[in-house]
C-alpha cells in the first residue's frame, strides 16, 4: 500500500477520532453543567422550603406573641370591671404598669410588621435632618429600654470626634435602626425564660455602644457578650424571619428592618465576624 492511499484513511481516521473526542468532551461538559444545574435547584428548593418554615414559624410566633398580652389585657379589663372588687393602691399601680407594658408590647409589633412590608423597598429616604450623633443615641437608647434591662450593664464609649459629630441624615430611621440593633442585643443576651431579675453582678452580660469617626463615616458598633453569630450565618442573619436560636426571644425581622433603613439613607450595617466573646454589630452612616 504507498503512501498516497495510506494517507487519507490516516487523515479520516484523525478526524473521525478527533470528531469523537470533541463529541466526548462535549457530553461530558453537558454532564456537569446539567449536575450543576441540578445542584443549584436542589439548594434553591432548599432555600424555598426553609423560607416556608421561617414564615410558618413567624405566623405562630407573631400570633403567640398578640395572643398572650391580649390575654392579659383582658383578663385585668375583666378584673377591673367586676362589680364591688376592691383593689389597693399597689394592686391597681401594678396592674397599671402590666397594661402599658402590653399594650407598648402589642404596638410594637404592629409597627414591625408595617416597617416589614416596606424592607425590600430601595426607595430614598429623605436626608433632611441635620442632628448631631449623641441625639441619635440618647433617642435610641431610650426607644430600645436597654438600660432598664436587668441582666446586663450598659456603657457608651465615645471618641472626641463623634461627640461633635453632625449628621444630615434621616433622624426617625437612623434612631429606628440603632433602637433596633440595641434592642437585638438586649434580647440575645438572655434566654426568653430566663429571670432578669436579681442577677449577681458577676453573671451580668455586657452591651457596649461606642461611637468613632473615620473617612468620613460615623460609626456606631453595638457589642455584647450574648450567644455570638456564626460566620456563615454573617448575611442570613440579615434575611426577614431568620432567627438562629428559639431559645431567645424575638421575631426574626428586627435586622431586616434595620439593614434596609440605613442602606436608605447611605449607610450600612454588619456583622463584625472578627469579633468573639458574642456580636458586634455595626452601623455607618455618612457625616456632613
Amino acid at each position: 500500500m504507498n503512501i498516497s492511499t495510506v494517507l487519507p484513511l490516516l487523515l479520516s481516521a484523525t478526524l473521525i477520532i478527533t470528531l469523537a473526542c470533541l463529541y466526548a468532551y462535549s457530553r461530558h461538559r453537558a454532564s456537569e453543567r446539567l449536575k450543576a444545574a441540578y445542584h443549584e435547584l436542589e439548594v434553591a428548593n432548599a432555600r424555598v422550603e426553609e423560607s416556608s418554615r421561617m414564615k410558618s414559624d413567624f405566623i405562630q410566633q407573631i400570633s403567640h406573641e398578640i395572643r398572650t398580652p391580649l390575654n392579659i389585657l383582658s383578663g385585668f379589663t375583666q378584673l377591673l370591671t367586676t362589680p364591688g372588687i376592691f383593689l389597693d393602691d399597689a394592686t391597681l399601680a401594678d396592674i397599671n404598669r402590666q397594661i402599658t407594658a402590653n399594650t407598648n408590647r402589642i404596638t410594637s409589633l404592629v409597627n414591625k410588621m408595617l416597617e416589614l412590608s416596606e424592607a425590600k423597598s430601595l426607595a430614598v429616604i429623605d436626608r433632611t435632618d441635620n442632628v448631631s450623633a449623641e441625639q441619635i443615641v440618647a433617642e435610641a437608647v431610650t426607644a430600645s429600654r436597654i438600660t432598664n434591662a436587668n441582666h446586663l450593664t450598659f456603657n457608651i464609649l465615645e471618641s472626641t470626634e463623634s461627640k461633635t459629630a453632625v449628621l444630615q441624615t434621616n433622624k426617625q430611621a437612623a434612631v429606628r435602626a440603632l433602637s433596633l440593633l440595641l434592642d437585638n442585643a438586649r434580647k440575645f443576651t438572655a434566654p426568653a425564660e430566663a429571670s432578669q431579675s436579681d442577677v449577681p453582678p458577676e453573671r451580668l452580660q455586657k452591651v457596649v455602644l461606642r461611637l468613632s469617626v473615620s473617612s468620613g463615616r460615623l460609626f456606631f458598633s453595638v457589642e455584647d457578650t450574648g450567644i455570638g453569630i456564626p460566620h456563615k450565618e454573617a448575611e442570613r442573619i440579615f434575611d426577614e424571619f431568620v432567627q438562629l436560636d428559639e431559645y431567645y426571644d424575638g421575631t426574626g425581622i428586627g435586622l431586616t428592618v434595620a439593614r434596609s433603613l440605613v442602606r436608605r439613607i447611605g449607610g450600612d450595617i454588619k456583622l463584625d465576624t472578627a469579633y468573639i466573646g458574642g456580636s458586634r454589630f455595626v452601623m455607618t452612616l455618612p457625616v456632613s
